[in-house]
């Protein structure tokens, strides 16, 4: 069967690529190598049997590694992200320290794509630590007193968060007494401290995800970051947060509606508040990572209302993974964007223009594009009437809200951009990461398992007879960008 080889390897490629780090002139190898090592992931999301569960006793306690439809979703969106980021690192890296890159590189893609294919809890946790400490090396790569700091902050939560994660695996596998994800959630639904074990798990995970309070490494991260893995640390890596709480969180077994409130809470707070911190930036790399906390606070609404209300969950967990699919292609493209240099040619840079905003305006729901997709799914999930929890009426509004936010933020990322962007010359495969990524997250979307569903198909139609509800969002954001732009001429003020 096809499933065991391309599982084994998903792990076992990037693994192995480590072997070009022992002689230093290996070091173009491998950097030539590095967008291959996601293959075995692509072709496993998309032809592997789904609940084809590989087992391996030999592995630590005994490994179970497998794909479902919500892991092929999430495995799909992080290997394409981590293939096109590694075409644009093969153009974008120089010498200087490349080896080293590219072996904290392999090491974070290891960790990534292996959380993603585990079942058993082992597994899950090793690969999840090993991404987190292996990302530490990509945070600090440049060396500067910038990056050692960003380095600082996000090992110090990184180590909180694997304490409070590694603490709630723990106790709900005694409730379980098992060690399979798949067992986890209903024994957390019987657990005498449910409430505390799903404490642990969502402060665990969120520190990852970019949860509100628990964020404020990604905004130091990002901007220090190469540009390439930035993209995937925004793009791919908070998404293993995300996945963590949809594969333990006990969904569907009751309804929590406090739990529900609380999320919903910090997913508006960081929907919002995200989105304000975000405008007062200058860097465009920092303005796409407060941008990453608000579309996070975003999804986190839709797995409060999923806590809360057993019957609308497994929906939801669906709407939530074509989202996250949708948000990190367009994320990780547009970070990619900022190391693109524009033409020299007057002519030909429109174009340039043309693909960094359609990404950015993907995220702000702009119909036709995955972004109204998710956008549609996600209005229709969370109508209030369907949810008896208290901040349930207050989903319309702070999904207006956010939307707004978001194509402000994208207007000011685009006149951030527009500040420090350079003409010259592209690396050919620089300027071949950045189309590819910018092609999965425009074109290649509808053609992705699971995006055109029939569902999907719906809302795709959904949004050509009802693009006015997406439309007038974007519209009122320009407006009001547009007003802060000829009120900050007229001033002749300065950054502000």
């Amino acid at each position: 069967m096809i499933t065991a080889p391309l599982l084994l390897m998903t792990v076992i490629l990037p693994l192995a690529s480590l072997l070009l780090a022992f002689r230093s002139r290996w070091q173009e190898s491998y950097r030539y190598s590095l967008p291959l090592l996601p293959l075995p992931a692509i072709l496993a999301s998309l032809i592997a049997e789904p609940h084809n569960w590989l087992e391996l006793p030999w592995l630590l306690i005994g490994g179970v590694w497998g794909l479902d439809a919500l892991r092929q979703t999430f495995l799909l969106l992080t290997s394409l992200l981590w293939a096109t980021a590694g075409i644009f690192v093969v153009g974008y890296m120089n010498t200087r320290k490349l080896r080293a890159f590219c072996v904290f590189w392999a090491l974070t893609l290891t960790g990534n794509l292996g959380l993603i294919i585990s079942v058993d809890l082992a597994s899950f946790y090793s690969f999840f630590a090993l991404m987190t400490f292996a990302a530490y090396g990509l945070v600090v790569h440049h060396g500067t007193d910038e990056a050692n700091r960003a380095g600082r902050v996000y090992l110090a939560m990184a180590v909180a968060g694997e304490m409070a994660l590694l603490t709630g695996l723990l106790m709900a596998a005694q409730q379980a007494d098992s060690m399979l994800l798949t067992e986890l959630p209903g024994a957390i639904a019987d657990s005498e401290r449910s409430g505390l074990i799903i404490a642990f798990l969502v402060s665990g995970f969120g520190v990852k995800a970019g949860l509100p309070f628990l964020h404020f490494w990604l905004p130091l991260a990002h901007p220090v970051a190469p540009t390439p893995a930035s993209a995937v640390l925004s793009g791919a890596m908070i998404k293993a947060g995300l996945l963590g709480w949809l594969v333990t969180l006990p969904f569907g077994e009751l309804s929590l509606p406090t739990w529900g409130n609380t999320l919903v809470f910090l997913g508006a707070t960081g929907a919002l508040g995200g989105a304000i911190l975000g405008l007062k930036e200058v860097r465009p790399k920092t303005i796409l990572a407060y941008s990453s906390i608000s579309q996070m606070g975003l999804i986190t609404l839709m797995v409060g209302a999923a806590m809360a209300n057993t019957a609308q969950a497994a929906m939801l967990l669906s709407v939530i993974a074509l989202y996250a699919l949708h948000h990190g292609l367009a994320k990780g493209c547009l970070f990619l964007s900022t190391a693109v240099a524009l033409p020299e040619e007057r002519r030909s840079r429109w174009l340039v223009w043309l693909l960094i905003g359609l990404p950015g305006l993907s995220l702000a729901g702009l119909p036709f594009t995955s972004g109204a997709a998710a956008k549609f799914a996600m209005k229709d999930a969370l109508k209030p009437e369907q949810y008896e929890f208290a901040m349930a009426e207050y989903l319309p509004l702070i999904m207006t809200a956010g939307a707004v936010a978001t194509m402000l933020l994208i207007w000011r990322f685009l006149w951030a951009l527009r500040q420090n962007v350079q003409t010259g010359h592209n690396h050919r495969f620089k300027w071949l990461g950045w189309v590819a990524a910018t092609g999965c997250s425009l074109l290649a979307f509808w053609f992705l398992p699971g995006a055109l569903s029939e569902a999907g198909q719906l809302w795709f139609v959904l949004t050509a007879s009802e693009g006015w509800t997406l439309i007038w969002p974007i519209l009122l954001a320009t407006a009001i960008a547009a007003a802060w732009w000829t009120a900050r001429g007229r001033n002749g003020a300065g950054e502000g």
